[in-house]
């Protein structure tokens, strides 16, 4: 239950669970061999749940390996690994090393994910000014078009590494890498494609570990674990592809544990007259006399705008449609089927949670979980959930 004092001065709560975010990574941890390590994906602010807070919950629960974006992501994510016990930890940054970052990503002990040929050279000559080896991975691209080498820049790669030329000196290529575009999709034709294009690459670069799955990449089986898996959303509760999963993925998303609840406070119950006009443009008409319940959410907060007339919200198990347009820091709900006792005793209203969690939120939306997640705003409140500092303790 969700008490007034716990939104302190804001009109709303955001509670994310690190203890589920824990057992979801344990539980795509098991879907591979022992042998192969599980990274933690922390990007984008742990995909917008924290990411101070959830990687050392993830490095408590076993993680030994993370990833996020940028240069900036990988400082920050340092820091505060070390502040929570756990330095030394792997750090890879995906955009990669670019001019004038390469100093810090020394003085922080990052590892750069090489994307081109001119990254290679210039973590080349970091290596050669500091006498030093650069661990880094290597991204090359088998069909995504996105990050990674081309396909000409990776045959020239492989043809002076080949020539004695050694084009990689002074990198210690640790991981081999790429990124699937239909993982999502199980029996999408790109996934065995992307993998025998990626089996193919392996043998011209014999000492890196190899890694090519994401969250559906894991869920896709064994032959596309291979060293390393780098699972992300499906840490956050979610399966990549929504609510549209079924079969043995569907079983095991179902195994996926809710990880952010939402709730809001009840600003103002109004009565208002059939023939009414609710929010902007007066585009919702009421046919009846209503009870109207405003919160303070709305699209400043992350809450889809799109959903107005979509989307419920929940008062204590029951129904609370959305009526009207959604406004920048409010929206109405139409509460009159819900006995106005209940409204009245009632702490908070629930917009996401497990029984409306992040992926049903996103298919209403039109969009994707990972959308909805990344955007949630800073206005409201969070508290964090970790039964590792005592029984159900906040962060």
């Amino acid at each position: 239950m969700v008490l007034q004092h716990m939104f302190g001065s804001a009109d709303s709560l955001i509670t994310i669970d690190l203890d589920a975010i824990a057992a979801n990574w344990r539980l795509v941890d098991g879907l591979s061999a022992p042998a192969t390590m599980t990274a933690g994906v922390v990007k984008a602010d742990a995909y917008g749940l924290g990411a101070d807070v959830v990687a050392p919950r993830l490095a408590a629960a076993g993680c030994q390996l993370f990833f996020v974006m940028s240069l900036d992501e990988g400082v920050e994510l340092r820091q505060n690994l070390r502040l929570a016990g756990f330095d030394g930890l792997p750090i890879f940054c995906l955009s990669g090393c670019h001019a004038g970052q390469e100093d810090a990503y020394l003085a922080h002990g990052l590892s750069p994910v090489i994307n081109n040929l001119c990254q290679v050279a210039r973590l080349g000559m970091l290596a050669r000014r500091h006498d030093v080896a650069i661990p880094a991975a290597l991204h090359i691209d088998t069909g995504m078009t996105r990050l990674g080498l081309t396909p000409d820049e990776t045959d020239w790669l492989i043809e002076h590494l080949q020539d004695g030329a050694n084009a990689l000196d002074g990198i210690e290529l640790v991981y081999l890498m790429s990124h699937l575009s239909s993982a999502e999709t199980r029996n999408a034709t790109s996934n065995g494609q992307q993998l025998a294009a990626f089996d193919a690459l392996r043998p011209f670069f014999p000492k890196a570990r190899a890694s090519l799955a994401n969250s559906g990449g894991v869920l896709l089986g064994p032959p596309f674990h291979f060293d390393m898996t780098r699972p992300g959303i499906a840490l956050y509760g979610a399966h990549p592809a929504g609510t549209s999963v079924t079969g043995v993925t569907g079983e095991q998303t179902a195994a996926l544990q809710s990880v952010v609840r939402w709730d809001a406070r009840i600003l103002q119950l109004r009565h208002a007259s059939s023939g009414e006009a609710v929010g902007y443009g007066g585009t919702r008409i009421l046919t009846r006399d209503s009870l109207i319940a405003t919160i303070g959410v709305g699209y400043a907060d992350g809450y889809p705008r799109c959903l107005g007339g979509i989307a419920s919200a929940q008062i204590d198990g029951h129904n609370a449609p959305i009526i009207g347009r959604i406004s920048m820091d409010s929206m109405a709900l139409d509460v009159t089927n819900i006995p106005e006792a209940t409204i009245r005793a009632a702490t908070a209203v629930r917009l996401l949670g497990p029984d409306y969690d992040s992926s049903m939120m996103a298919r209403d939306a039109g969009t994707i979980s990972y959308e909805i997640l990344t955007g949630l705003g800073r206005r409201p409140a969070r508290h964090y959930l970790d039964d590792s500092l005592g029984p159900h303790a906040l962060v």
